[in-house]
């Protein structure tokens, strides 16, 4: 509802209009009949539209509309003049001129007249929503201003304190225009435009080197930058300069620039190579337990069958001899003596198998604690079993191991050592005659500490190329044979270790590269078993044996029903099951390694249950592939052996875990 004011001499003018508004609005009407009582109305209360007649007796509507507009408490109200139908035209412009919302001629319609009334408030309204919003948006204006300002202060002290952060920073940063010209450097930056001159690599840099070898390094940023600016896009490159690896990247600016951040990445490089070459070693290492545990299984049936035969073969001789049938039949003793030279050159060539197989398994355990203790006589066969092949038709091999005392450190890592010392003296030793090509591998205590010696009698080592032998990527071979870390990642093992690995050389006269290593006193050599004298000795006991391979089970059967009276049950589930109804075991032969059920599972549920019975196992394994399993079998109560065997070696070891066992009752 609004409240209007009507400016009107007429009467009958006046009771029309009044009658209308009040017969269809509910707007609140104020009548008064002379301009100056309008104006001395308005100055009292507010009103929002004024009615004028135009023919006033003191000011007319023109000037009362005037006045009205030129004050400004009242510049934004609309006024509306009221016109008689004899009225000239251009009393319609000059009303409009004087600032009237609206000029209407009488007589009108009582409709139109509400209408047009309603239509000049509802753009009175829109008209002071407009400067509200106006009004709203000048104050956050004003506002926004200020915080812009405050804004651009805490700006202007980031921009400092970023300043002072990048020369912090060990990498450069360089802002570059479109012509090569630093703009903006660090400290880092400065000190890299200083440098003389850098060395492209030849593969990573070869469009951007117009074959020239060296170039100024300004140049060779300006050329990058210029090429991140050309193709809007992030460009890319590595530098070497005196043995030192750059990563430049240089990235597109706003403004035709560029920003261009250099960063040394030798060590970083060198961390990741050596990582890379780690995990390679993990994965081969992982590789070798699995053939060499494949191997196992395989090479276990075989030589327990071997066994068995070679023991047929025996009872057979003794049978025909005994029957003195030889005596006529000669070519029978022949072809008999010919079958077990047959079995027992399988029987070595399983042995054969069994020892590749043992040093393929010990290679595998690259995670191994580094405060294990290790044979480095061991380490260093394993290494030369491994390079067998590689060694024979290159030189012949002298060892004189006479080492006596164990080192802590990881025997795979220890191997790996060796393994890459040999390596590199084979391939010193490539061109010169086989014959004559001599490597000498010795051990030896020296007090506290272990030494190892490889020697050979090749080239030697340059003076020029010693004192860079055990730099990373260094290497004097084609790309093919070396990379440059393995002389690296050997001094890293040895360090690690508490030891120090020294080379010495002589052009002409060999080199022999020198292993030191702490040794871990008061702990002896290795432990010994008591050895059965004579397997006729040997009481007949009742064995159970628990495997996942048939096979194998068949096979341990024919090798122990001449000595012990044995039962077999395929996997440990069905071992536990039975465990149920019958205990009278002597010794549990199982197998460490089962996919449905572990023997180490197996063992800790008999323990549980029947505690007596779980001093009678005997660990059968192929290879302990967890560190949780290898630690079960380091347990001094735990008692193992490594597939493939042979038969008196079990037979000896059950004898000395029924002998525990009788013991501990």
């Amino acid at each position: 509802m609004a409240r209007i004011l009507l400016v009107a001499q007429d009467g009958e003018q006046q009771s029309s209009v009044v009658e209308a508004m009040r017969a269809q609005s509910t707007h609140e009407i104020a009548v008064v009949s002379s301009g100056v009582e309008a104006l001395r109305e308005l100055g009292r209360t507010p009103c929002d539209l004024v009615l004028v007649q135009t023919d006033l007796p003191d000011l007319d509507g023109f000037e009362v509309c005037r006045r009205i507009q030129a004050d400004v408490r009242t510049s934004n109200l609309p006024v509306i003049l009221l016109a008689q139908s004899d009225s000239q035209a251009e009393n319609r412009q000059r009303g409009l001129d004087s600032g009237a919302s609206d000029f209407i001629v009488q007589p009108i319609d009582s409709i139109e007249i509400m209408a047009r009334i309603g239509s000049t408030l509802r753009s009175r309204a829109l008209a002071d929503e407009v400067r509200r919003h106006n009004h709203e948006l000048a104050e956050k204006v004003v506002e926004r201003t200020r915080q812009l300002e405050e804004l651009a202060g805490e700006l202007r002290i980031e921009r400092d304190a970023l300043r002072e952060t990048f020369d912090v920073f060990q990498d450069g940063l360089l802002l570059l225009d479109a012509n090569g010209v630093v703009l903006i450097e660090n400290t880092a930056g400065r000190r890299l435009l200083d440098q003389p001159s850098v060395t492209p690599q030849p593969v990573s840099f070869r469009d951007a080197l117009d074959g020239a070898s060296r170039r100024n390094f300004r140049d060779s940023l300006a050329e990058f930058a210029r090429e991140a600016i050309q193709q809007n896009t992030t460009c890319n490159r590595t530098l070497t300069w005196k043995d030192r690896q750059l990563d430049v990247r240089a990235n597109p600016a706003a403004g035709g620039r560029a920003l261009v951040y250099v960063r040394d990445v030798t060590e970083e490089r060198d961390r990741e190579l050596r990582r890379l070459q780690s995990e390679k070693l993990a994965s081969i290492g992982m590789l070798a337990a699995g053939v060499a545990h494949e191997i196992n299984n395989p090479a276990s049936f075989v030589l327990a069958n071997v066994d068995s035969l070679a023991g047929i073969l025996r009872k057979v001789d003794e049978t025909l001899r005994f029957d003195n049938i030889y005596a006529n039949n000669s070519s029978l003793a022949t072809m008999l003596f010919d079958a077990m030279t047959v079995v027992q050159e399988s029987k070595e060539g399983m042995a054969r198998i069994h020892r590749i197989a043992r040093d393929l398994h010990s290679f595998s355990r690259v995670d191994d604690d580094a405060n294990a203790l290790s044979d480095v006589n061991s380490a260093v066969d394993s290494a030369l079993t491994m390079l067998r092949s590689e060694l024979r038709y290159r030189a012949t091999v002298e060892r004189s191991l006479r080492a006596t005392k164990l080192v802590r450190a990881s025997a795979a890592r220890l191997g790996q050592v060796f393994l890459n010392l040999l390596v590199n003296a084979a391939h010193a030793l490539a061109d010169l005659h086989p014959r004559r090509n001599r490597l000498y591998v010795r051990s030896r205590d020296d007090g506290n500490h272990v030494v190892v010696e490889i020697e050979d009698n090749g080239p030697g080592i340059s003076p020029e190329i010693m004192p860079r032998i055990f730099e990373s990527f260094f290497t004097t071979k084609p790309p093919e044979l070396g990379t440059g870390l393995g002389l690296p990642i050997s001094l890293d093992i040895v360090r690690r270790a508490g030891g120090e690995l020294t080379a010495e050389s002589e052009a002409g006269r060999g080199a022999i590269f020198r292993v030191r290593l702490p040794a871990a006193i008061g702990v002896p050599m290795a432990r010994t078993r008591t050895s059965l004298t004579s397997l006729k000795a040997i009481q007949r006991r009742r064995v159970l044996a628990i495997d996942d391979e048939a096979l194998l089970l068949k096979a341990f059967q024919r090798m122990l029903v001449s000595h012990h009276d044995i039962e077999t049950k395929l996997g440990a589930r069905e071992a536990l099951r039975y465990f149920g109804q019958d205990r009278r075991f002597d010794v549990v032969l199982c197998d460490l390694q089962m996919p449905d059920m572990s023997g180490v599972e197996l063992y800790a549920a008999v323990k549980q249950q029947w505690p007596e019975l779980a001093d009678r196992f005997i660990f059968i394994t192929g290879g302990a592939f967890s560190a949780e399993a290898r630690r079960f079998l380091e347990d001094p109560d735990i008692t193992c052996i490594n597939k493939p065997f042979q038969l008196r070696e079990l037979l000896e070891l059950i004898e000395v875990r029924v002998g525990a066992s009788q013991a501990q009752t």
